[in-house]
């Protein structure tokens, strides 16, 4: 009996000893498994990675304008058409206004009346002068009222003179010259036609544009607004030449935004000597920006999603511990992230839901 009792003792001894080396043993296999593989992990930085946003635009002329005559005529003719290229004072189109011509010639010959009346005047004022100078020959009174009226004449031509002004410079209207070096890129009248008040005055007669400068407008998003400065570089592409960077600097900065689309608009100078870009081409612009202060910015492809919740995985002291988080704003390659994570802890570069969370993982930093 007492060899039985012994007996059953001692299988009861094994059998609670069994299961204990057999996790033991599973848990050194496992340690030696990791040992054999090892997962990449990186070091969370506390430093604000340089980022760009993509905004779109436009190009613009830096100088296009409308050419309306000013005055009522009609075209004589025009020396340009769609196309050409114009320098700044170079003679575009004539306009025929006889009326015009006529006031001119009108104005011109009371300014030469005015002129003639003012030297008899004057001669007349300077003999009496001379009369004076003999005691009784001529008095006081008639000698000021020579001196008025030659005053008065002298006065009759300038204003003489400043009406002939005001009348060439309509007549000067009629020749119609380019107010910048550009391109004419729209006619819409012919010769013979009728323009200014009481014409067709709400159609230009030409349209100019400056293609060796551009501008291009982008309106930056609010949140972005504390990340622009004046002369900071710019790099865009345009459709039509998909495999080539453009660039420029900021010139000009609003300083208003818009309430409508909580933006501000900003202004980038482009040098286009070779006219390969045009007005009107749709930009794809990047603006370099930085995160915002206290930001974590991870690789991409540490944060993961599942059904229950979005985390990425941080090793300390070689377990792994998922971290629940929340995305923020991505750029080519990390995604901002906010959750209790810190500059210095240690995270998979790629997470894995098949990693159980509190599980032993062996790591290696590759950062």
């Amino acid at each position: 009996m007492h060899r039985i009792i012994t007996v059953a003792i001692a299988g009861l001894l094994v059998a609670s000893c069994g299961p204990k080396k057999h996790a033991e043993n599973l848990a050194k296999e496992q340690a030696g498994k990791n040992d054999e593989f090892r997962y990449s992990a990186v070091t969370i930085k506390g430093a604000q990675p340089v980022r760009e946003i993509n905004l779109p635009g436009e190009l613009e002329s830096f100088y296009e304008t409308d050419l309306f005559p000013r005055v009522s005529s009609y075209i004589s003719k025009i020396h340009v058409d769609i196309g050409d290229r114009v320098n700044k004072g170079q003679l575009l189109a004539e306009l025929e206004a006889p009326e015009l011509i006529a006031n001119l010639t009108a104005a011109f010959s009371k300014v030469k009346a005015a002129e003639a009346m003012y030297q008899s005047s004057r001669a007349t004022y300077q003999r009496a002068l001379k009369t004076r100078k003999t005691p009784g020959a001529i008095s006081e009174m008639d000698v000021e009222t020579f001196w008025s009226k030659a005053m008065s004449d002298s006065l009759m031509v300038v204003a003489e003179q400043a009406h002939y002004e005001s009348v060439k410079q309509l007549v000067d209207y009629l020749k119609i010259t380019a107010p910048f070096a550009g391109v004419v890129t729209d006619r819409r009248l012919s010769p013979g036609a009728f323009v200014g008040p009481g014409g067709q005055n709400s159609v230009p007669l030409l349209k100019i544009k400056q293609l060796d400068r551009l501008r291009l407008r982008l309106a930056v998003p609010e949140a972005y607004l504390g990340d622009i400065r004046s002369g900071a570089h710019v790099q865009f592409s345009v459709r039509t030449f998909q495999n080539q960077v453009f660039s420029g600097n900021i010139s000009r900065i609003s300083h208003s935004v818009r309430p409508d689309t909580r933006s501000e608009m900003i202004e980038i100078d482009i040098s286009n000597p070779d006219r390969k870009l045009k007005p009107g081409m749709f930009v794809s612009a990047r603006l370099p920006v930085q995160s915002g202060e206290g930001s974590i910015f991870v690789p991409k492809t540490s944060v993961l999603s599942n059904m229950e919740q979005t985390f990425v995985i941080r090793v300390v002291n070689g377990v792994a511990e998922r971290v629940s988080v929340e995305r923020g704003d991505v750029t080519d390659s990390q995604v901002q992230i906010f959750g209790e994570l810190k500059p210095g802890d240690v995270i998979l570069k790629v997470a894995s839901d098949e990693i159980p969370n509190k599980s032993a993982i062996a790591i290696e930093t590759v950062n």
